[in-house]
């Protein structure tokens, strides 16, 4: 039988608990556990890269610049991936200088800063695998500034937010020893 004490001390529970989690911001959508009074860490960059279209529409730019980044990590030994990369990062580069106001590409006037802040005012969370694939290939090393042509590779420092370190390629992986289930097939002849 329900008793009307069972019910009110419930009532109370029920109230203290959502109250409580009320007052430590649980369920609030950028939540932390920041007790009152003690100094709040700063939030996620979520607010750096923002929701829109981003520097481009074209999904198949920002998938190109990404895949070709893997495949300049990871090449094949019979494939050209560097020259793959800088074909796929010239053309996103090309996207945002021409945005900026650079419409004798590959040329441009404009240096890094005016470039950056270009592209911090017309990224967003879409080109984020873009940065960091370009980001992850640059500290790979292997490409210089002379790589690309014109003022491309002011771009893509911007883009990637680091620089061309040069050096040696990646090591190359034999494509016949690559496999995805770890057998190797030998056809009999």
């Amino acid at each position: 039988m329900l008793d009307w004490r069972t019910l009110a001390l419930g009532a109370a529970a029920f109230s203290a608990t959502f109250a409580g989690g009320w007052w430590l911001g649980l369920g609030k959508t950028n939540w932390s556990f920041v007790l009152p009074g003690a100094k709040a860490s700063a939030p996620p960059s979520h607010s750096d890269w923002p929701e829109g279209a981003g520097l481009t529409q074209n999904e198949l730019l920002r998938r190109s610049v990404v895949q070709r980044g893997k495949a300049y990590l990871r090449p094949s030994c019979n494939a050209d991936a560097r020259t793959m990369y800088v074909i796929a990062a010239t053309n996103y580069a090309e996207v945002l200088m021409r945005t900026a106001g650079c419409h004798n590409f590959p040329k441009c006037p404009m240096g890094e800063g005016q470039l950056d802040r270009v592209w911090r005012a017309n990224r967003s969370i879409l080109d984020r695998p873009v940065v960091e694939a370009m980001a992850e290939v640059h500290a790979a090393g292997g490409l210089t500034d002379r790589d690309f042509r014109g003022d491309v590779a002011r771009a893509v420092r911007v883009i990637a937010g680091a620089d061309l370190r040069g050096g040696p390629l990646p090591q190359c992986e034999d494509s016949s020893k690559r496999s995805r289930t770890g057998w190797r097939v030998r056809i009999r002849r």
